[in-house]
């Protein structure tokens, strides 16, 4: 049988207490400490993110986009739509973040969108940032951190306030599936 090592019990719990308090404290948690969000306007991109503002639309959320290409057919993403979207993700310090691929149910106004199969989140800054693509299209987003991840931490790797930038190639609309012609 196993003896308890009472100090060493009383550390972890001690940890996991100062933790949990930090938490409900508000105070921000991850590495590092704390910085102001980023503003677009005025953040220094890496270079390798090849961000030229003048040539991004601004939507009235904040959300800067740039068609690379335009997509084909007359079908766009709205809302209520089923999409497939593959992606690649950088910080604006041209940290790459994991590439992936998300299915997901486009928000109706006021509401998040859900991912499938499982329902989790998709930040705003993504769903609002591909309205309106065709299918085939590739559009890069710059995200203000308010429809990122906001004040907080994710990981050990995106610090709170960050921006986040986007390049999204729409493989899927409902039933419409992109070609690759």
């Amino acid at each position: 049988m196993e003896r308890f090592d009472l100090p060493k019990k009383a550390s972890v719990l001690i940890v996991l207490l100062a933790a949990l308090a930090a938490c409900d404290s508000g105070l921000p948690m991850g590495p590092g400490s704390h910085t102001e969000p980023e503003v677009i306007e005025t953040t220094d991109f890496h270079g390798s993110l090849e961000i030229n503002l003048s040539e991004f639309t601004k939507t009235d959320t904040g959300i800067y986009h740039k068609s690379i290409t335009d997509g084909a057919g007359n079908l766009s993403v709205g809302a209520g739509d089923t999409v497939t979207v593959y992606y690649g993700a950088w910080l604006s310090n041209g940290t790459p973040l994991d590439p992936g691929e998300i299915i997901f149910i486009r928000s109706a106004v006021g509401a998040p969108a859900k991912t499938l199969p499982n329902g989790g989140g998709v930040i705003p800054g993504f769903d609002q940032g591909i309205d309106g693509m065709k299918l085939g299209g590739v559009r890069q987003l710059i995200v203000p951190p308010d429809l990122a991840y906001g004040n907080n931490w994710v990981g050990a790797i995106i610090p709170p306030g960050s921006i986040m930038i986007f390049k999204a190639h729409l493989l899927r609309i409902n039933d419409q599936v992109f070609s690759g012609e």
